[in-house]
C-alpha cells in the first residue's frame, strides 16, 4: 500500500513538472487577463477593452494595441475568436504611430467574402505573401496562431499547421521594413456588431539569448547586423564573453560591431549601471583581459577595463 501511494506520489509530481516546464519554455505572458497592462493604444477612440478576461475588439475602427516593449526576433503566439464577418490582424515589427508602412499585417479574417483570396486570407502576410496552406477559417471558436520571426525568416501557424513561411529579402515589397519593432492587434475593422477576441498571448524573445544573438553579426543583411547590435547592447555583461571571441575571430565585420557594442555597454553601465552592475561588468573584462590570446584584444580590453574602473 505504502508503496503504491508513493507510485502516484510520485506521477503527480512528474507531472505537476512537466506542465511547469511547458508553461515555462521560454514564453512570456503578455496579456494577465485583467487589464492592459504593457500595451498602448495610441487612436483617440479606444479599440479594446478587457472582458471576461479575454481581450476584446468591438468599436468600429477603434484604435489598435501596440506591446510597450519591441521585438525583433521572436514566437509570437495567442488564440483568437472571429466573429461571422470578424476582420483583424496581428501587426509585427512596426511603429505604432505608422504600423502598416514601417511593418507588416498578418490577417485574421472570417470567409464571408469570395475576394479574400490566399493573399488576403487568415494566416497570410497580408498583400505580401500568400497562404500555401489556407487554414481552419471556422468563426465562433478558439483558434491558435503561432507568428515565428526569425530574422528573414517568417513563419505563420494556425492550429498547430503552417499556413505561410516567408524569407522576407526575396519579398520585394517587403523591402525596407522594419527589422524590429512593437507586436500589435488590429482593432475591428468590420461592421458595427462584429468583433474579435484574443487570449493566452505568450511572446519568446530570441534577441534575450547571447547565443542567437550573436549569430547575427555575421548576418549578411546589414539591417539584421544592427539589430543584432542593438540587442547585445540591451543583454549588457553577459554578452561580453562572445564579444570578446569575435574580436579574436577573422570576419571583419563581427569584429567591428563586437569593438563598437563592447564599447556601448561599458559606457553605458560605467554612467548608468549600480554598483553591483559596475563590479560585475570589471569581472567580466578582466576576464576577457587576461583569457585573449590577441595582444590588440588584450590591449582593448584594457583600455575598456579602464574606463570601467574610472566610473564612480
Amino acid at each position: 500500500m505504502k508503496v503504491k501511494r508513493l507510485l502516484i506520489l510520485v506521477a503527480f509530481w512528474g507531472f505537476t513538472l512537466l506542465g511547469f516546464a511547458q508553461k515555462n519554455d521560454g514564453f512570456t505572458s503578455l496579456f494577465n487577463g485583467k487589464d492592459l497592462s504593457g500595451w498602448i493604444m495610441p487612436g483617440k477612440v479606444p479599440g479594446f477593452e478587457v472582458a471576461d478576461s479575454v481581450l476584446f475588439a468591438s468599436p468600429h475602427n477603434g484604435s489598435e494595441l501596440f506591446t510597450k516593449e519591441k521585438y525583433g526576433n521572436f514566437v509570437f503566439k495567442f488564440e483568437y475568436l472571429l466573429s461571422e464577418v470578424g476582420n483583424s490582424g496581428v501587426l509585427i515589427r512596426c511603429e505604432p504611430e505608422n504600423p502598416w508602412n514601417s511593418g507588416v499585417e498578418i490577417q485574421l479574417l472570417a470567409p464571408w467574402t469570395p475576394y479574400r483570396d490566399d493573399l488576403h486570407c487568415t494566416g497570410s502576410i497580408y498583400g505580401h505573401v500568400a497562404v500555401t496552406n489556407r487554414p481552419d477559417e471556422t468563426t465562433g471558436i478558439w483558434h491558435t496562431m503561432e507568428i515565428k520571426c526569425d530574422r528573414e525568416n517568417v513563419t505563420i501557424s494556425v492550429d498547430g499547421k503552417v499556413t505561410t513561411v516567408a524569407n522576407t529579402d526575396t519579398v520585394k515589397s517587403m523591402q525596407g521594413k522594419h527589422v524590429a519593432g512593437s507586436i500589435g492587434f488590429q482593432s475591428n475593422h468590420s461592421k458595427e456588431g462584429e468583433f474579435v477576441k484574443f487570449r493566452n498571448v505568450f511572446v519568446k524573445n530570441m534577441d534575450s539569448d547571447p547565443d542567437y544573438v550573436s549569430k547575427g553579426f555575421y548576418h549578411e543583411n546589414a539591417g539584421f547586423r544592427s539589430q543584432a547590435h542593438d540587442a547585445a547592447e540591451v543583454i549588457g555583461v553577459p554578452m561580453i564573453g562572445r564579444l570578446s571571441e569575435m574580436m579574436s575571430g577573422e570576419n571583419v565585420m563581427a569584429q567591428a560591431g563586437a569593438k563598437q557594442v563592447l564599447f556601448d555597454i561599458v559606457a553605458k553601465v560605467a554612467s548608468d549601471g549600480t554598483k553591483r552592475e559596475r563590479n560585475a561588468l570589471a569581472k567580466a573584462l578582466g576576464k576577457e583581459q587576461k583569457s585573449s590570446r590577441s595582444k590588440a584584444v588584450k590591449s582593448y580590453f584594457e583600455w575598456l577595463l579602464k574606463m570601467a574602473k574610472s566610473a564612480k
